[in-house]
């Protein structure tokens, strides 16, 4: 409803100023000295859509052509004529300000004025060129080219003076007041009616520009505009009644129009251009304010402590600290404004070593003071200053987080002193047989864990794996093998995991874990094994004689998760293997069941009677995995 309202408004607005530009025509000439609609209906246009410019400019030619008609005394057809050519000439206007990207044309910087300079005087020569050529046609007058030039001035000020009141503009602050707006108002229009009404011949039209000019320092490009149209209105009004520089029965009408609007658009573009410049500076003044204030008042409001620093040869020195940095260093409020005095030599020093290779960007380390506290600090270059090179410091005391790091690393490394104090010890002869065991942890403290124990006739392997990784994990494999020891050799396996389980459940439900587990016994007299395999699946069995590789599973599911474990029994040949292996040996073998049997194979028949060097083999390179799991394998070979 509102644009529908603005729409006719604007067509009852043109309908008016036609009625009044044709009823004011200067004697000897056929046409209006300035006809505001040219500029009312370009302005019309860019405020809606492309797709609606041809229906716009329809509606422009079906309210001008009856006043046309009425009152120019013209031919018909040349009115019809000249009413195209305003619609076209609309059309090519908005088109163009409007752009491919079918946007609102702007109108807040130099450059917008310049454009749309451009824009007015291609759309105006084209309603020129049709006009001339429908005069040329029609009332051949013998003043093609007084006719071409009139036209196109007089539609180029229009648009000058009325077009960028319809076009978007920035929001910018008047820095007058009503007072003196209303004053400096006052002034631009006398000025304007002594060189225009009271002035008879003398060249003065420049002297408007001088109100027009100190208004522009404070005035909005709105409220100048209306200023300007005023001033036209009287210089219009000087010229046809013979007053003015301007005045049309010394210049002849067809000149004195042409020098009152070259007159029109020069004030336009001198003014409202100073005006943009002035507004588009005002701007960026008032956001490098807001800058400043918005920087100053993080500056100082910051809990981390902020240091501006110059660095010049062979010193820092402090040229702004906030409140922060004055708690931290409190040398800062006795006025000591040196680094090295503030900091210490020492660190001062490693800060110096950070700068010399700071090129852009930032840098953050930690520093050690002289009272032994630990400071994190980031240093970024600012700039180059005449004394030297401006830095910002942020830093924070870290000294308490510091000491709780190193407490808890070496909690770390006694976990982990503890755990290697777990893996079992150098194991007794055990001729006939042949054991091969690797660890390596992905953190000082895995969830990995493996066991081999040796009584009498019996050998008893076993590799888990804990959910997860450092100290948790190490805890539960510690409390899990601990588990395991609980049950004498000759216990079935089974059995065992049952029991582990048994032991473990509480600990498990109430962390939410689980582990996985493989537990193989092993008659070295007979070779028979007995295994239980609790959700693990990485068990298998090389055969000497055939080369291949057997993988022992079951679908029993971890300790945490089941509560029945089955149990497998197999047979070990001379120069078989059983091996046993986590995760990350997977993992460092492709990821496949395939892939792992494949290179079980290629280890065992490389190295036939050490399972330390098959072992070994396996897990080669393993530390470049380390970050991704632990790698832990046990492998036990029959060798007689």
């Amino acid at each position: 409803m509102s644009d529908s309202l603005f729409i006719a408004g604007m067509l009852l607005l043109m309908v008016a100023m036609a009625v009044v530009s044709l009823k004011t025509v200067p004697a000897g000439m056929s046409t209006p000295a300035w006809w505001p609609n040219a500029g009312i209906a370009i302005g019309l246009g860019i405020r809606f859509r492309r797709r609606y410019t041809w229906i716009l400019a329809l509606a422009v030619a079906v309210v001008t052509l009856p006043v046309l008609l009425l009152l120019s005394g013209r031919p018909v057809a040349l009115d019809v004529l000249l009413t195209v050519a305003s619609a076209l000439e609309m059309a090519v206007g908005a088109l163009l300000l409007r752009g491919r990207g079918d946007r609102s044309p702007r109108f807040s910087a130099p450059g917008d004025m310049a454009k749309f300079l451009l824009v007015a005087f291609a759309s105006s020569m084209s309603f020129a060129l049709v006009a001339t050529g429908a005069y040329a046609l029609i009332d051949d007058s013998g003043a093609t080219w007084t006719t071409l030039v009139t036209f196109a001035l007089k539609h180029v000020a229009a648009m000058a003076l009325l077009t960028p009141l319809f076009m978007t503009r920035i929001p910018r602050k008047q820095l007058a007041g009503i007072a003196e707006s209303a004053a400096r108002l006052s002034a631009t229009l006398l000025v304007a009616a002594a060189v225009f009404l009271v002035n008879q011949r003398l060249p003065l039209a420049f002297l408007t520009f001088l109100p027009l000019a100190v208004a522009a320092l404070r005035l909005s490009p709105r409220l100048l505009t209306f200023a300007m149209l005023g001033v036209t209105a009287i210089a219009s009004l000087g010229s046809e009644y013979s007053m003015g520089p301007f005045a049309f029965d010394q210049h002849g009408a067809a000149t004195g129009t042409v020098m009152l609007n070259v007159f029109q658009v020069s004030m336009a573009t001198v003014i409202l251009t100073l005006s943009l410049v002035v507004g588009a500076e005002r701007d960026m003044s008032s956001r490098l304010h807001e800058s400043e204030e918005l920087f100053r008042k993080s500056f100082n409001s910051s809990v981390a402590g902020k240091l501006m620093v110059i660095r010049s040869a062979g010193e820092w020195v402090v040229e702004r600290a906030n409140p922060s940095a004055k708690d931290l260093l409190p040398g800062l409020r006795e006025g000591i404004d040196r680094l090295d005095t503030l900091l210490g030599p020492e660190p001062t020093g490693q800060l110096s070593a950070v700068a010399d290779t700071l090129v852009d960007g930032n840098a953050r380390f930690t520093l050690k003071l002289t009272d032994d506290r630990s400071i994190s600090v980031s240093v970024a270059v600012i700039g180059d200053r005449p004394e030297g090179t401006l830095f910002v410091l942020h830093f924070h005391d870290v000294t308490e987080s510091e000491r709780l790091r190193q407490l808890e690393q070496d909690e770390l490394n006694r976990a982990a002193e503890i755990q290697r104090a777990l893996v079992p010890d150098t194991l007794p002869a055990t001729p006939g047989w042949s054991v091969g065991m690797y660890a390596a942890t992905a953190r000082q403290v895995g969830g990995d864990f493996y066991d081999v124990r040796v009584e009498r006739s019996a050998i008893v392997l076993s590799l888990g794996d804990v959910m997860g990784k450092g100290m948790y994990a190490g805890m539960l494999a510690a409390a899990t093998r601990t588990a395991l020891r609980a049950y004498r050799p000759e216990t079935n396996p089974s059995d065992v995991i049952k029991g582990a389980a048994h032991i473990l459940d509480g600990d498990l439900r109430r962390i939410s874990a689980f582990v996985t587990l493989a537990h193989v016994q092993v008659d070295m007299d007979s070779g028979h094994i007995r295994f239980a395999d609790a959700g693990h699946g990485l068990h298998f069995v090389h055969r000497a004689g055939s080369g291949r590789v057997e993988r022992l599973a079951s679908d029993d599911l971890p300790l945490g998760l089941g509560d029945r474990w089955q149990e497998i029994c197999e047979s070990l040949g001379p120069g078989d293997m059983v091996v046993l292996l986590s995760d990350g040996v997977l993992d460092r073998w492709g990821g496949s069941i395939g892939g792992l049997e494949d290179a079980i194979a290629q280890c065992a028949f490389r190295h036939p009677v050490s399972a330390q060097a098959v072992v070994e083999s396996l897990c080669s390179d393993a530390d470049g995995l380390l970050d991704e799991d632990d790698v832990t394998a046990v492998a036990l070979r029959r060798t007689g």
